[in-house]
């Protein structure tokens, strides 16, 4: 009987290594042929796309420059029908570059004397408007510049000194769509101040006045479109833009004044309407302005 025996002892036997197939002298294995067509149409079709995107981004920015350059320049950009484009943007966009609050008081100081030259001597005929604490004369300052005066109560030394403060605030606030501050006058117990002249009035005579509307044409769409966003901006410039805050407290149309061409500002807002009273530490927010309304702030 047959026994397959390892001549060092009983070993199990190994399975044979397996080795690859040799090969006959003179004869190299076949090799994978290489498609060079393949290569070059790759090559081609990435240059042609880079060329693409790169004319596409050249072009862009050409164009983005030709527009920044077109661009208007003006703070209110209009359409054929008077009415802005970009309502639905920020309009600080367009009122950053135009208003700022000075750290430095601008406003000129009038004598009383001045001033009664300016108004002919407060005139009755130069009256434009009266309220309960004050009247408001067109006046002619010495340069020639038209100019409303108001004219406010006598008061003694014991509002003299919230009269100061409120004239510096004024003579710091500068933006296109607030009636612009030109001076005051503190002269003894005369306190008067000078602003620019506004020609057309307030919107109220406008809306409201029946002498005024039937020597003024009605205002159409457009043109109150334009008093409403110049009134929201001039708003919005007193609430985010000077610190702290002024509040109106009694924004009516009396209190929006229109230019020659129509353009609004918003008038008194300065006196007494700091943001709200502090007193000992507390604060009050006390109830201002015309009776039976409260503005919309």
């Amino acid at each position: 009987m047959y026994t397959d025996k390892h001549p060092i002892g009983n070993v199990e036997a190994m399975p044979a290594p397996m080795y690859p197939p040799a090969t006959l002298p003179g004869k190299s294995p076949p090799r994978v042929p290489i498609s060079h067509g393949n290569n070059t149409a790759v090559v081609v079709v990435a240059l042609v796309a880079a060329l693409a995107m790169s004319s596409v981004l050249a072009v862009a920015v050409y164009y983005l420059h030709i527009l920044r350059k077109s661009r208007p320049s003006k703070a209110f950009i209009s359409d054929r029908n008077g009415l802005s484009q970009d309502l639905h943007k920020s309009a600080t966009q367009y009122m950053l570059p135009a208003m700022h609050v000075s750290s430095t008081c601008e406003a000129q100081v009038f004598t009383y004397k001045q001033m009664q030259l300016a108004t002919g001597n407060f005139m009755p005929a130069n009256l434009i408007a009266h309220g309960s604490s004050d009247c408001v004369f067109r006046g002619v300052l010495p340069n020639g510049r038209l100019c409303a005066v108001k004219q406010l109560d006598d008061c003694g030394k014991h509002v003299d000194r919230e009269f100061r403060m409120e004239v510096d605030l004024l003579s710091r606030l500068h933006s296109p769509y607030l009636l612009e501050f030109i001076g005051y006058c503190a002269d003894q117990n005369h306190r008067l101040l000078a602003y620019e002249f506004m020609p057309n009035g307030s919107l109220y005579e406008h809306l409201h006045s029946r002498a005024h509307l039937q020597r003024c044409l009605m205002l159409d769409w457009s043109t109150r479109m334009r008093i409403a966003l110049d009134a929201a901006r001039g708003l919005e410039y007193l609430h985010e833009f000077v610190s702290p805050p002024i509040i109106h407290r009694d924004f009516t149309s009396h209190v929006i004044l229109l230019g020659s061409n129509y353009n609004a500002k918003i008038s008194d807002f300065g006196l007494a309407k700091l943001g709200s009273d502090k007193l000992n530490g507390q604060v009050f927010t006390r109830v201002l302005g015309t009776q039976g309304y409260v503005a919309p702030e």
